[in-house]
């Protein structure tokens, strides 16, 4: 009848920061993996010709960045991400090659990415509100 829904529904405040810290260390901890295979991506896109596959999948990775950031306590990574992710947008309609000054560009955008991993948000849980959180096994 009742099937368990994968989360787990906690309502003290204090487990759920300690949850929250938790979720937000281990993103951390991912990040420099992350930002690494999001350079790789970029450096191994051909300078000459539209590479469709390539560039999806940096798309994709950066977009990735953009929902996640923001849900593990950092909104400034999500918010770079997300100006990085719209300018890829905008290249992707005109599927050429970026030209120099696009290039510089999007390796400006590349830098403020990962300086914006150095900066998380403060993790605050009002006393008195729930929370729904992933469930760790």
């Amino acid at each position: 009848r009742c099937k368990p829904s994968g989360r787990v529904v906690m309502t003290d405040p204090a487990d759920m920061q300690v949850q929250l810290k938790i979720l937000s260390d281990a993103y951390a901890l991912q990040l420099p993996e992350k930002l690494k295979l999001i350079e790789q991506a970029w450096n191994h896109l051909p300078r000459s010709e539209w590479s469709e596959n390539g560039f999806q999948a940096l798309y994709r990775m950066v977009h990735s960045m953009t929902g996640s950031g923001k849900m593990f306590g950092f909104s400034l990574l999500s918010d770079v991400a997300r100006n990085l992710e719209a300018y890829l947008n905008r290249l992707a309609q005109a599927q050429t090659p970026p030209n120099d000054e696009q290039r510089q560009c999007i390796q400006i955008l590349l830098d403020e990415l990962h300086q914006a991993t150095t900066t998380r948000d403060a993790i605050s849980i009002e006393a008195g509100q729930g929370a729904v959180l992933p469930f760790i096994e």
